[in-house]
């Protein structure tokens, strides 16, 4: 009786443990244009863009600076 109660645990473990060797099921491929699939490229995109504004800002606002030095002098 004392093995009984493990050997009937492990048969019942090893049963509802499924097929070891069997495949993982894959997740499916994310559609083409989908944020899934954009995953470093749309923040990069976005971080691009912004850096771009930016760089245009500070170029509008050093071009007013040097046309007052210039009025000014």
């Amino acid at each position: 009786m004392n093995r009984a109660l493990p050997v009937c645990l492990s048969l019942v473990l090893a049963a509802c443990s499924g097929d070891p060797g069997g495949r993982p099921e894959e997740p499916p491929a994310p559609r083409a244009g989908s944020a899934e699939d954009n995953v470093i490229g749309a923040p990069l995109q976005q971080s691009l863009d912004k850096a771009e504004s930016v760089e245009d800002l500070s170029g509008q606002r050093k071009g007013g600076l040097d046309e007052a030095i210039d009025e000014a002098n």
